[in-house]
């Protein structure tokens, strides 16, 4: 029997899983749209009958220690506010437990990480390497060893973590075609090329795999030839994920911010923050309504 027949990497979750057994910890990393979060939904999804998997978001609790706890407790079906003694629990069982970590980064280069995040709680995520039954797992955008971690809401400390990291490889055409025929029995050689070619070479693969999948399942655009709706999808696809997008326009202001705190400037730059909105956000605008007037008086 394979575990990994689900999976969108096969091999590359067989390996992992393969380093978790030995009892190594890991940080997987790799950028936006590849499947970082499908990577944890395979790994949850294997079903090993020696070996539990326990994922916590932690960009939920990055403002609330104490939610992180609770949520690692309820999980162990425990009561305790502390996460060592956690740990220890987890330590006497039988089973295997793989600790998942999702959007780990969002305790690093956070200056408002809750203040608990500190010294004793990533010693206690080095001490899982010294438990035989646990493995850690921290899912990242960038490798964790190049963050800075806030102490007390003020001093700054590299990552001291040790974790192999794991950067996410890219998935091939026959992972993406394999994916397809899972999902989609029905379609035909020549379409399955397509859809395809189209991820492959896009820089948010994965997005934009699932966003076809959604479309093809809601059965858009039937009255347009397959080539066409791709095409037409594809379009609206980076249309509404353009660096001019208001959400993505957010997101950038949002990224100043938080550099500009993490060098603790943040007050001297706020001008210039406030520059950047009225340049990125009002100008535009203000370009789209002059562009609409003259279209009109020109009618």
């Amino acid at each position: 029997m394979s575990y990994y027949t689900h999976c969108l990497r096969p091999t590359f979750t067989e390996n992992i899983v393969k380093t978790l057994v030995k009892g190594e910890s890991v940080n997987i990393y790799g950028s936006k749209g590849q499947g970082r979060e499908r990577l944890l939904e395979d790994l949850q999804n294997c079903q090993f009958e020696d070996m539990q998997m326990l994922l916590i978001n932690m960009k939920n609790y990055a403002g609330s220690y104490q939610g992180f706890v609770e949520d690692l407790g309820r999980k162990l079906g425990q009561t305790s506010s502390k996460f060592e003694l956690l740990l220890n629990e987890l330590a006497s069982t039988e089973k295997k437990t793989l600790l998942l970590l999702q959007n780990f980064d969002s305790l690093l280069n956070n200056s408002k990480v809750h203040q608990q995040y500190g010294v004793r709680f990533f010693d206690h995520l080095n001490s899982i390497k010294n438990r035989s039954n646990i493995a850690l797992v921290c899912v990242t955008e960038n490798l964790h060893s190049n963050s800075v971690i806030y102490i007390n809401r003020g001093v700054k400390r590299g990552s001291w973590l040790e974790l192999k990291p794991e950067p996410l490889p890219p998935f091939d055409l026959d992972q993406i075609r394999a994916e397809l025929q899972r999902d989609f029995e029905g379609l035909y050689s020549h379409e399955l090329d397509k859809i395809s070619n189209r991820v492959f070479a896009h820089h948010l693969p994965y997005q934009l795999l699932k966003y076809f999948g959604d479309r093809l399942n809601n059965k858009e655009d039937m009255d347009i030839a397959f080539g066409e709706r791709l095409k037409k999808w594809q379009k609206r696809f980076d249309k509404e994920r353009s660096f001019f997008s208001y959400a993505n326009l957010n997101r950038f202001i949002q990224r100043i911010k938080n550099f500009f705190g993490a060098l603790e400037v943040r007050e001297i730059f706020n001008p210039i923050i406030k520059m950047l909105k009225v340049v990125l956000y009002d100008f535009p605008s203000a370009i789209v309504d002059i562009v609409k007037q003259f279209t009109r008086r020109k009618k």
